[in-house]
């Protein structure tokens, strides 16, 4: 019980600082609420003009909030600068249903990618994996069976795959010159001056 005490004791002195803490991550979380507000059964979708009018107001009672207490004003100040920077591209997504508001389902799904690449192979760098399948790297399951790798070949067409390998060949060539050219520049500029006199010569040749 002793030691319980102790702890709440030295607690104490840090109590004002972690309610203004919360107090401000709450206005974050009311933030995301209003940019993403909750679908509800029988209600229309939320329009673009809607969305904008509620984080306006918010915004506003921020900044009311800001004059009463000073201690505050700072992040608020921060927070109302952040939306105004964004504001012309903040609500765009709202007009276009298809358009996510946010990439981080993306990147959470390649985050997720390149860790499973690690595991496999045991190397800390996936430029290679990348280079290898480009954007058709999301279609590889280690997850599949044989037998199911096996039954959705079966599923192609001959002329379409052949059609996107080619597509895909040429993408992986841009992939490899612009990773070429990234980490080199003076030696890929030199290989294209070479290849440029080759089909100088050839072509006066002829």
């Amino acid at each position: 019980m002793d030691q319980l005490l102790e702890v709440v004791q030295r607690r104490r002195p840090f109590q004002a600082q972690y309610r203004q803490l919360k107090r401000q991550r709450d206005w974050l979380v009311e933030l995301d609420r209003r940019l993403d507000p909750p679908e509800q059964d029988g209600q229309p979708r939320p329009t673009r003009r809607d969305v904008k009018r509620h984080v306006k107001e918010f915004l506003a009672e921020l900044e009311r909030h800001a004059h009463t207490c000073p201690e505050d004003a700072e992040v608020v100040a921060h927070i109302c600068t952040t939306f105004q920077q964004r504001w012309p591209r903040l609500f765009a997504c709202y007009a276009w249903p298809e358009r996510w508001r946010t990439n981080n389902d993306l990147e959470s799904f390649f985050g997720r990618l390149r860790t499973r690449q690690r595991q496999i192979h045991g190397r800390k760098s996936v430029h290679e994996f990348i280079l290898r399948y480009g954007e058709w790297a999301i279609y590889i399951d280690p997850t599949e069976s044989f037998e199911q790798v096996l039954q959705r070949f079966q599923q192609f067409d001959q002329t379409e795959f052949d059609k996107e390998q080619t597509r895909f060949r040429k993408a992986q060539l841009t992939l490899r010159l612009q990773y070429r050219f990234r980490h080199n520049p003076r030696r890929c500029l030199k290989e294209l001056e070479q290849q440029w006199d080759v089909a100088i010569h050839r072509k006066s040749a002829l």
